[in-house]
Parts: structure tokens; sequence; C-alpha cells
């Protein structure tokens, strides 16, 4: 694909993004009563979160850096629609406008519409922003124009189901105009995607069912729609009379209930009764009688203090570990662009990274309360550990050789680790069922590996990266 074919692609996958975001803003806005929201200010909203991003994308920037410049875009964004929403007729620069806009009183209405201004411009931003990390593949283009013919047809549904109630806006007259331009763009877009072979004909792969599941729901949802518009009047009779009908059949089943009821529990109603106000009594009475031992009484708050404690300490522990993560991540940086491929957009990977630390969690969560029934299963946990540690066994690496390296970098743990080891190779090379005694001795070195006392060491292993063996 030539360049300007690419620029062509570009700009009818800008519109097809920007035309149905617009539709819904200023709709939002004219259901209120306000204006609408500026074309202009609009266009140059989406534009500007496209240019940026396509400019510090590919680049190898880091997260925090890539972060502080889009968080600076929507902070402008934002000003800017402020300023122009509240009709300010300082310039931009001038900090008057600022001191006017908070000293001037505005109605709940005029609040609301601010911030729902304020909501569409973030979008918008939002939306140019991952316009310029998005492939221009034909399955991608596809995907965005169904989404903007979904919320194009959500759209003109409202609209007339609030004229069928007799609500009709004066100054929405964009939304026919703007859909006929998406179809347009958007059906150029998907023609040159198609032609240029990055796509296949037929469906789109992995679409097929739901595109029959979906235009099977369009045709009941029209056909129940047309069906209930046809008989509005009979069906609004039958709803009277079946209304009335379950009202009184209500009102008899619950006197039956309310009789149910009386019978099964009044006759305890002399037990269930409170205390009166000046006995003092309370919840904790009914399991700690004031006539208890007073060393009850103190190994009950020596208990709830070192469950208070232990908590405390585990909710300190959970907190600096997400810092932790969080600030590894905003200074790692992101991938450089390399050859003709287009900008990647971090956020997938983010969300893969999180969804697999969760699984990890798991994974060790339920290690813990695993029983070990092999030396198999105590080696397989010396891996993890390990991999926990910072350092990971090379595929090249046989099991002896993996545990005398970790025994070099542990060497207080030389006789575990190597006991384990041991244990592992005459069970699996030698066949050797391992158990009784020299079982429970396993499961006391791999318990010996989670001391507390070796966190500081496998901390500095950790920080430093992965260890793997020189080549």
């Amino acid at each position: 694909m030539r360049g300007t074919e690419r620029a062509l692609l570009a700009v009818c996958g800008a519109v097809l993004d920007f035309v149905w975001l617009y539709a819904w803003a200023t709709f939002s806005l004219i259901s209120l009563g306000r204006g609408g929201f500026p074309f202009v200010d609009a266009v140059v909203i989406f534009a500007a979160a496209a240019t940026l991003t396509f400019i510090h994308s590919g680049r190898g920037l880091r997260i925090v850096t890539v972060g502080l410049l889009q968080g600076a875009g929507v902070v402008l964004a934002a000003l800017w629609t402020v300023h122009t929403m509240s009709g300010a007729a300082t310039p931009f620069l001038d900090r008057q406008w600022v001191t006017e806009f908070f000293g001037t009183s505005r109605t709940a209405t005029e609040w609301l519409g601010l911030g729902i201004a304020l909501f569409w411009s973030s979008v918008l931003w939002l939306g140019g922003s991952f316009f310029a990390v998005r492939p221009r593949t034909h399955q991608k283009v596809c995907s965005r124009f169904d989404l903007g013919l979904a919320a194009l047809f959500i759209l003109v549904l409202i609209k007339l189901a609030l004229a069928a109630k007799g609500i009709v806006f004066a100054g929405d007259t964009m939304t026919g105009p703007l859909a006929f331009v998406f179809f347009f763009f958007g059906l150029v877009a998907i023609g040159m995607t198609r032609t240029a072979g990055r796509g296949v004909p037929g469906l789109v792969r992995g679409r097929r069912k739901f595109g029959a599941i979906l235009g099977f729901i369009c045709a009941v949802l029209l056909s129940g729609t047309g069906l209930v518009a046809f008989f509005q009047q009979p069906l609004a009779r039958a709803a009277g009379t079946g209304y009335g009908l379950i009202k009184n059949g209500a009102a008899t089943v619950g006197g039956a209930f309310l009789w149910l009821m009386k019978l099964l529990y009044m006759p305890r109603q002399g037990r269930l009764r409170e205390p009166p106000s000046g006995s003092g009594s309370s919840i904790s009475d009914h399991f700690m009688p004031s006539d208890s031992a007073p060393w009850v009484e103190t190994a009950g708050r020596i208990a709830a203090w070192l469950f208070g404690t232990a908590l405390g300490i585990m909710m300190l522990i959970a907190a600096a570990a997400a810092v932790f993560c969080v600030v590894r991540w905003l200074l790692s940086r992101t991938e450089k662009r390399t050859g003709t491929a287009g900008p990647k957009n971090p956020l997938p990977g983010v969300v893969l990274r999180t969804w697999h630390f969760f699984l990890r969690s798991a994974n060790w969560v339920r290690g813990l309360f695993r029983k070990h029934r092999t030396a198999a299963d105590v080696y397989t946990a010396l891996t993890a550990w390990s991999r926990r540690s910072g350092i990971r066994q090379c595929r090249s690496e046989t099991a002896w050789e993996f545990s005398s390296r970790l025994s070099g970098i542990f060497p207080s743990l030389g006789n575990e680790i190597r006991s384990i080891t041991e244990a592992f190779n005459r069970e699996i090379y030698g066949e050797v069922t391992i158990t009784g005694r020299e079982m429970a001795l396993l499961r006391a070195n791999r318990r010996r590996l989670t001391s507390p006392s070796l966190w500081p060491a496998r901390l500095k292993t950790l920080i430093r990266g992965q260890i793997t063996p020189r080549s």
C-alpha cells in the first residue's frame, strides 16, 4: 500500500471512530437544553490526541512519561471545553476567565451539562489516542465499523422512542448527515483494507456465529417493536385487566401468608423480646458471660490485639508490594517501533501481566495448603520458590546442576536443596518410591525454604533480575 493510500485509510479510520462519538456527545448536550458540542473543538481534540500519541509511540519512552503527556493533553482539552462551554469572552491564555468561571453562580442543570461536556471531551481524547495505536487491518476496521453502527442504531432508537412520547429536540439535526458520513468513510476503509490483501473474502474470521446471533436479535427486536406499536391499544386494555386481577389475587394470597407467619412465629414473641434498656446487655454477653473468669477476658483481648497486628502487617506488605509493582511498571519503557510495523498499545500487555500476577498469586496460595506427596512435588515447589526469588532453571540445565547453582546463591540452604534434588533423582531415574520418614524430612526442608530469615537474600536476588547460568 502506497503512502497516499495509507494516508487515505488513516483519514477514513479517523472519521469512522470520530463520527459516532461526536453524534452521542451532541445528542447528550442537546437533550439537556445546551447548544451541542462544538464541531471544530471536537475535531481539534481528536486530531491532537491522535497526533501526540503517534509521535511518542514506538520511541521507547517510559510509561510514566507517556502517562504525563496523555494526562496533560486530557487536562488541556478539559480546560478548552470549559472555556468554550462557559461562553467566556476573554482569550484562553488569559487567567481572568478562570476567575469569572468560578465566580459565576450556575444552576444544577448547567453544572450537569458542563460535566457531560467534560466527559465527552475526555472520551474524544482517548478515542484519538487509541486510534493512533490501533492496527489498520481488515478485522480491526470491520470491528470498529460494527461498533459505530451499533452506537448509531441505539441513538436512532432512543430518538424514535422520545419522538413517540412527543419529545422532539429541534436542535439535533446532525444524526442523519453523520450517519451518511459514517457509512461512506466506513465502507471505503473496509474496501481498501480488503483489496490491499489485509483481509480474506467472506465474513470476518471468528464472527460467523456472532453475526448470525446479532442478526436474529435485531430481527426479533424490530418485529417485536412493530407488533407492539400495531397492537398498542388492545395490549393496553389487556394489561389493565391483568393488573386488576393480579392486585385482587395478591391481596388474598398476602392475607393467607400473613396468617401463616403469625401462626408460626407469634408463640415465640415472648422469647424474642429485647431486654430492658437499663439492663446494659450486649451481643458479647451471649458469648462471654459477665461472671466468666478474668483470664478469659484477658486472653480475648490478647487474641484480638494479635489478630489486628497481623492484619495490619499483611495490609502494609500488600500496599508496599502494590506500590513497588506500580513504580516498576511506570519506570519501564514502552516498545520501540521496528521496521514498518505500527505502534503498539501497551494497555493489553498491562492487563495480561495483571492477570498472570493474579494467577501466580492464586497458585501460590493454593500451594501453601497443598500437601506434597512425592519427591517430584517437593522439587516442583523448589523450582517455583527459585523463580519467585529471581532464579530460573535453564532448559539445558540438569536438576543436579541447578541445585548446585542454587546452593551457591543460598549457602545456608545447601543441605536442604541437595536432599530435595537427590530424592527427586532417585524417584524419577531410580524409580524408588519415597515414603514415610524421608518424605516428612523433605516436607520439613521445603518449609525451611520459606523462612522469613531468608527474605532479605531473596529480595536481593529478585531486585537484581532473573539470574540464569552464563553461556
